[in-house]
């Protein structure tokens, strides 16, 4: 995609998209408008053309797209006034964030919490269906087939459907927290390609939690999610080598993290820890790691104890994840005991989550002394993996591993 339009469609996405479904009350016109919009746009910029405005030109075009779409419909006559006075349109556009506005739209009590996180990941963020498909850990089919049902349950709401209300974006608080989360998740490591994140993603889930917080400035749990996301993007900037090959958190240069935004969400989340929640809990673990001066100096200890308190408010299997990690840091003692719990969780949810357990095992596994076990659990966790920063981090553990003079008979 050109540079230009690539950077046009980040920003300018959620408006149209946002704007249209104001209009139309369909998700679908909405999204179908949007993609053809850009579609035509890359054939122009193809073609030679070049537009001074491209998210202008893409907005109106959009617009023309949804008129043709609705004039099918038996809607037609009903909607088109809202699409055709471009002053409404105008001040839709430039007026309202509509990517919070989204976000509360996806987290509509009708539908599940998969379909909500699918629906924003897809009309807020133009995640490919593909890419939604490997986070969840199931097949494009699936997911295409959850976000029609969403689409469908959102249409059959007839007249209730409305843009979201005050009161509606306050009961939809805490999934709209966790599907900012997922794009997060999405952000911090990219599904598929040769970088290890999407910045595009990362600097999405800022901006929305920035924009959750402003609304509610005293939840703990927006907090949070906020501290989590500011520290992790503070910490970002030296995630990689300058040729992006993924550094562990042993191995990174802690001069490079970003220290005034450490600070600020240190403070995020020590506004947010009494509250106890998820995502306050989280922040409090991110913010343990991101204080300590060295990779020896990590405060293990409080770190499983801020899982211990995690799982019992979220008992999620990252979670469960997380925490064997943490406590296998306590003493060798620990090692031989997490290699146990982490073969357990195999098999339980998605080969992406397997995914990430076998590369946790090779890391025990090595620091065990089992060169062998630790070789055979990476090449478990490449298997099936699209994001070729983490291969070439694999490739180099597994040189490591063997060249490594033998040292155990395990």
């Amino acid at each position: 995609m050109d540079s230009a339009l690539e950077t046009a469609f980040a920003e300018e996405w959620p408006r149209v998209v946002g704007a249209i479904l104001r209009a139309s009350g369909s998700v679908d016109v909405a999204e179908e408008s949007a993609q053809e919009a850009f579609a035509r746009a890359a054939d122009r910029i193809a073609a030679g053309e070049r537009t001074q405005n491209i998210g202008a030109w893409v907005t109106t075009t959009a617009r023309h797209v949804a008129i043709d779409i609705l004039r099918r419909e038996a809607v037609f006559r009903q909607k088109l006034p809202l699409l055709a006075e471009p002053e409404t349109w105008e001040d839709a556009v430039e007026e309202q964030d509509d990517r919070l506005g989204l976000v509360y739209v996806a987290c509509d009590p009708l539908l599940s919490p998969e379909q909500q996180i699918a629906l924003a990941l897809r009309i807020v963020c133009g995640v490919p269906t593909a890419d939604i498909a490997d986070f969840f850990g199931t097949s494009p089919a699936t997911i295409a087939a959850r976000l029609t049902r969403a689409k469908q349950a959102i249409a059959r709401s007839g007249e209730r459907f409305a843009w979201p209300s005050p009161a509606d974006r306050s009961q939809r608080l805490g999934v709209a927290l966790t599907t900012i989360y997922g794009v997060c998740t999405l952000g911090h490591t990219a599904v598929a390609g040769s970088g290890l994140m999407d910045p595009r993603l990362s600097a999405l889930a800022l901006l929305l939690a920035r924009s959750i917080v402003a609304e509610y400035p005293a939840d703990s749990e927006s907090l949070g999610l906020l501290a989590l996301i500011e520290l992790g993007e503070a910490r970002g900037v030296a995630r990689t080598t300058a040729d992006g090959m993924p550094l562990t958190l042993a191995e990174v240069d802690r001069s490079a993290w970003g220290r005034q935004r450490i600070r600020r969400g240190l403070d995020l989340a020590a506004q947010a820890l009494p509250g106890g929640g998820r995502f306050a809990l989280q922040a409090g673990i991110a913010g343990l790691h991101s204080s300590a001066e060295t990779w020896e100096q990590t405060d293990w200890a409080a770190i499983s104890t801020l899982y211990f308190g995690l799982t019992r408010v979220w008992p999620a299997p990252v979670v469960t994840l997380g925490s064997i990690i943490a406590r296998s840091h306590l003493g060798a003692s620990e090692l031989d005991a997490a290699v146990d719990e982490l073969r357990q969780l195999l098999g339980r949810q998605s080969e992406e989550f397997d995914r990430r357990i076998f590369a946790a095992l090779a890391d025990v596994e090595e620091r065990r002394g089992a060169r062998q076990a630790a070789r055979e659990a990476l090449q478990r966790a490449s298997r099936g993996e699209k994001n070729e920063a983490v291969l070439r981090h694999y490739g180099r553990v597994a040189e490591r591993l063997s060249e490594r003079p033998l040292n155990s008979t395990r």
